[in-house]
């Protein structure tokens, strides 16, 4: 099994033991550096080099190497044998606490080299294509690929586009394989920090969670707690929903707003129609929201203003005016790159010529949202929160429009292809056989 971090590496090992030892107890076993502990019979993996282990003239104990347990000394040491070379040597008992693990799960970088008759991975969509291929070719007879599709518990993920709008399994593989960590130039390295398109889409994460921690913050620890503890007893199962924490920083700006229980908001929206058959009841009570009001639009079409509760505040409001000061700046740059640049962009339909116009808002939207690059979606996957998944069909009909034009186009195009060879045809045929019924008696009858 392959795994991406290092806990749940130990935690694979440790079940796959169990499963080893089909749940009796070894007779004689010593605690490993990963928590585990190993037995006769146990893979380990040793993790720190160490010259003084010989297992020939020329090599020793190494960070990667596997073993395999042949004998467990009572002082807490281990006679092993390497499951590739199979030299065995003896690991001091200190070197078997602080550098050994088992070996049956591990990562990506320490599968490098190993093969195995079946391959088990998980994968996390954080992968490069370098790791996928390692990761593919390390079975023999099979390799097995687990997608993580579900966040990973951290709250402060809880707004990021791939949480609020979860990928799918193949739009999760595309990234990965879209990913490359290549050696880039040192002229790379130093442009990627100061390009705009590169830094507007954590400036725009930057200033919705400012947003979101300033409403908090106004409403107070004791009224967000409620609403985290009861918003399932009006809706159920409502906070297991993908889109509830872009409803709850909704339903908290609106508190913070109106001075009104964020509870209450979520009353209103939810006595309107029926939820149950809705694919994310989340964002259908979203949509139903009103925005808050804001002293003046966001710094993008789809982003929210800076609400009139915040606007004023002695330290909130000039955060979050500097924030909005600068997504515009890097939005007006990424604007002007677009114009500039002659190359079509990559989600253009060949053929198709769209706006300039519209070209640049399109790649403000990608760069804001961090759609890769080799993304042939104009927009990326849908979003479902209100204003976005509006401003989203707006710029896909946009694109779609210059489609259809050019569709149209061929479409005229051909009809005339078509009436031209057909008049063609027409010439080359000999007039008395053109104008001859079919049943007319030949020549000489």
């Amino acid at each position: 099994m392959i795994a991406p971090t290092r806990n749940l590496v130990a935690e694979l090992n440790a079940r796959a033991r169990a499963h080893r030892l089909n749940h009796r107890p070894a007779v004689s076993e010593v605690p490993l550096a990963d928590g585990n502990r190993a037995s006769v019979g146990d893979v380990i993996i040793t993790r720190t080099n160490d010259r003084r282990l010989r297992l020939a003239p020329t090599d020793w104990v190494k960070n990667g190497d596997r073993w395999t347990v042949t004998h467990v000394g009572q002082q807490g040491d281990l006679r092993v044998r390497h499951t590739r070379s199979q030299h065995t040597v003896r690991l001091p008992a200190d070197y078997v606490r602080e550098s050994a693990g088992l070996g049956y799960a591990t990562t990506i970088h320490t599968a490098q080299g190993v093969s195995a008759d079946t391959m088990h991975g998980l994968a996390t969509g954080q992968e490069t294509r370098q790791q996928l291929y390692t990761m593919l070719t390390r079975g023999r007879a099979a390799n097995h690929l687990y997608l993580q599709v579900v966040g990973d518990g951290d709250p402060h993920t809880l707004i990021r586009p791939e949480t609020v709008a979860p990928r799918t399994p193949t739009e999760t593989l595309q990234q990965i394989l879209a990913r490359d960590d290549a050696p880039t130039s040192a002229t790379t390295l130093l442009r990627e920090p100061t390009d705009p398109a590169a830094r507007l889409f954590d400036a725009v994460q930057r200033y919705t969670d400012g947003l979101h921690v300033a409403a908090e913050q106004l409403v107070g620890p004791q009224l967000v707690q409620m609403l985290d503890s009861q918003a399932d007893k009006v809706v159920p199962e409502l906070t297991n929903e993908p889109s509830w924490p872009t409803l709850r920083a909704h339903l908290l700006a609106l508190a913070a707003e109106t001075g009104e229980h964020p509870l209450l908001h979520l009353h209103t929206a939810a006595a309107g129609r029926q939820l149950h058959t809705a694919g994310d009841m989340a964002a259908v009570l979203d949509w139903r929201l009103p925005d808050p009001a804001a002293t003046e639009p966001g710094p993008l079409p789809w982003l929210p203003g800076i609400p009139e509760a915040l606007h004023d505040h002695p330290v909130w409001g000039q955060y979050l005016a500097n924030r909005a000061e600068l997504i515009a700046d890097l939005a007006a740059h990424v604007r002007r790159d677009a114009n500039e640049d002659s190359t079509p962009p990559v989600w253009a339909t060949p053929g198709s010529q769209p706006s300039v116009a519209l070209i640049s808002e399109v790649e403000v939207w990608r760069a804001a949202n961090a759609i890769d690059r080799t993304d042939h979606r104009p927009t990326g996957a849908g979003q479902l929160q209100a204003a976005a998944a509006l401003w989203q069909h707006h710029l896909d009909r946009g694109v779609a429009d210059c489609s259809d034009d050019l569709s149209r186009l061929d479409a005229r195009a051909h009809q005339a292809a078509r009436k031209h060879r057909r008049h063609e045809d027409q010439q080359r045929i000999p007039p008395p056989l053109a104008t001859r019924p079919s049943s007319a008696p030949g020549p000489g009858r």
